[in-house]
């Protein structure tokens, strides 16, 4: 078996007909290989601390070793819930230095199922509607620093960091936003064809 669990929030489990990135990476991947499959782990509104609570759970019902060529692939898309500020742009569901702790524990839990693990980047929003969206805050500046810290964490595990931001900035990204914050179909084809690129 080929498998990769895919954990995350709202932009991982994916909005219209092809399930967002993940439904796109299904869509894509199952096909080449009978026994391949892939897991959308993405629950809408939840932080590193929710997934941290509910990851072994979901990592044994779905990684098995059975066979010598069986492997598994774990990837984390996680953070646009933990930075939101509430009810000011100060005031952070969860702050840098536990969200540093959070991600640093998921890596480890991941490494007890499977030496390929991955980091999915944070998208960058559209101030305009995310300043604020509803009653929370999202800004750029905040997404820079908790991407910063994921890729530090990676370095320091040597684990891979796929980095989004800075390429979609160089784009007309608002354009790729369903609301600001998450993506469109074609915010979501472009976050499906570089993380595939980034698998290959």
């Amino acid at each position: 078996m080929r498998g990769i669990l895919c954990f995350g929030d709202s932009i991982t489990f994916g909005l219209g007909k092809k399930g967002g990135w993940a439904g796109r990476l299904k869509d894509y991947f199952e096909p080449k290989g009978e026994h391949n499959c892939i897991f959308n782990l993405g629950i809408c509104g939840d932080t590193s601390r929710d997934l941290l609570k509910r990851f072994d759970t979901e990592a044994n019902a779905r990684i098995r070793y059975l066979y010598p060529e069986d492997k598994h692939t774990i990837i984390i898309a996680i953070g646009a819930n933990d930075l939101k500020g509430i009810e000011s742009p100060e005031n952070l569901n969860i702050n840098p230095a536990e969200f540093r702790k959070n991600i640093l524990k998921l890596i480890s839990k991941s490494k007890k199922y499977t030496k390929d693990i991955v980091l999915i980047g944070l998208i960058p929003v559209n101030e305009n509607v995310t300043l604020p969206y509803e009653d929370t805050y999202f800004s750029n500046k905040i997404i820079k620093e908790y991407n910063s810290i994921m890729r530090d964490c990676c370095k320091r595990n040597k684990i891979r960091f796929i980095s989004l931001f800075e390429e979609m900035s160089k784009k007309d990204y608002k354009k790729m936003l369903y609301d600001g914050l998450h993506p469109n179909n074609k915010g979501y084809d472009f976050m499906f064809n570089k993380i595939k690129e980034e698998l290959k």
